[in-house]
């Protein structure tokens, strides 16, 4: 599989050298994580620069800063021209492409849905049209039921028949079924992997869908990437705002990446639609997702003709907005962002996050309490003990007691090779 290489623009290859990893080593100089790379980008507004123009800069103290990092590390990073080069040659020798937030066909979805958190790179395969995204996404379990996989597989030939495009993860058991009902049926899908892009790409199923147009790859991580937990984790968020609606075909009560993805959309403040399959052997996680807000796919969806979707889905959506639930707090990294900057014509996008003073609050009573905040704001993705002390202006020493205690109570989960720490959401870190 070939394709010819589209080369970057410098705006892309600024952010490539600072976000983007090359392969398994990277000289001890790991990118910049996405809230480094953000906090930059803020900076660039405010500054009316773009990302390129830090290619061009005499010193770079004051950038490095605003992304939290000291400068060798920004120097070594920008260095990374050489490394460049061969990677995107080879991923471009294997038909893989390359889209930045800087770029005019980043997806709209994701700039719009997602600001600052949306992914700086993304890699994929396949026809770039696709990214304009829509239909439905269908998620669910790894180890389904057999009632569960037939769900699956006609709902996405469903789906399909209407022209609906199908969006999924890619993962054993729902993800796969509904991805191959879709394409049997002749529709198309939308694959957001979080590892191995490469290595799926070069099957032979996914070789002649990518053929026909009708199957697009994405990923957020380099095309080699194994998997971790944090990286799926990140992966849901990009699943739900590429389509127009939600639908978890089987669920376990708080535990496992399809409950994450779908109370972390349902906690947004204009969440995208959420369906679940409901009725006679539906798990129990799908029941408690529509006491958060989820809503039941209609039982007589078979009897219904695939172009009446839009109806449906503008139809949970009106309910989803009409609720007024107190059962969330207010979380700035899953709600929508409160303010975005942005350059024109599909320019790289910022969140500028404001402060508001609350005489209700009450005076924290410890150090800890006071950082704590902070802290699980800044571990919305996994960082490492020195990314955690840059991002919060605080020594090594004091964090770890702080991480420390975080985890014995559950509000932060060490992950290992290599240790670093994410914030629990009620997430399974398996």
């Amino acid at each position: 599989m070939s394709t010819t290489a589209q080369p970057l623009s410098e705006d892309a290859k600024a952010i490539m050298l600072l976000a983007g990893w090359f392969g398994e080593k990277n000289a001890g100089c790991d990118p910049l994580s996405q809230t480094a790379y953000s906090s930059l980008v803020s900076w660039l507004v405010k500054n009316q620069m773009r990302p390129a123009d830090v290619l061009e800069l005499d010193d770079l103290h004051d950038a490095a800063n605003a992304a939290g990092v000291d400068k060798q590390r920004f120097e070594r990073l920008l260095s990374r021209g050489v490394q460049l080069g061969f990677a995107v040659e080879e991923w471009n020798r294997n038909g893989i492409w390359i889209v930045c937030r800087s770029d005019d066909d980043y997806p709209t979805r994701y700039r719009k849905r997602l600001k600052s958190l949306a992914p700086p790179i993304l890699y994929g395969i396949g026809d770039k049209s696709l990214l304009a995204g829509g239909g439905v996404a269908i998620v669910g379990s790894r180890n389904v039921d057999a009632a569960g996989e037939e769900f699956a597989r006609e709902v996405a030939a469903w789906c399909a028949r209407g022209s609906y495009p199908v969006v999924s993860g890619g993962a054993r058991g729902v993800d796969k079924t509904a991805m191959e009902g879709a394409l049997r049926a002749g529709g198309t899908v939308i694959g957001v992997l979080a590892d191995s892009l490469l290595k799926t790409s070069v099957s032979r199923n996914a070789r002649e869908a990518i053929a026909e147009n009708q199957l697009l790859l994405i990923s957020h991580c380099h095309p080699k990437a194994r998997f971790t937990v944090g990286t799926a984790m990140g992966r849901n968020k990009l699943i739900y705002a590429m389509a127009d609606a939600g639908l978890v075909v089987s669920s376990e009560y708080k535990k496992g990446g399809t409950w994450a993805g779908a109370e972390e959309e349902l906690k947004r403040k204009t969440p995208q639609p959420v369906f679940v399959r409901n009725g006679p052997g539906s798990p129990v996680g799908n029941a408690r997702l529509q006491e958060l807000g989820a809503v039941a796919f209609p039982d007589h969806w078979k009897d219904l003709d695939p172009s009446s979707l839009h109806e449906i889905i503008d139809k949970a959506r009106s309910h989803s907005l009409a609720q007024k639930t107190p059962l969330f707090p207010i979380d700035d990294t899953c709600a929508d962002d409160k303010t975005s900057e942005a350059n024109a014509n599909g320019k790289d996008e910022v969140r500028t996050e404001t402060s508001h003073a609350d005489e209700s609050v009450a005076v924290p009573k410890t150090a800890y309490d006071a950082v704590l905040e902070l802290l699980l704001h800044s571990l919305a993705e996994p960082l490492t003990l020195a990314e955690v002390a840059e991002r919060i202006q605080a020594k090594q020493n004091q964090v770890q007691d702080w991480l420390s205690r975080a985890v014995s109570e559950s509000r932060v989960v060490k992950m290992n090779r290599p240790v670093r720490y994410l914030r629990n959401d009620g997430k399974s870190q398996n």
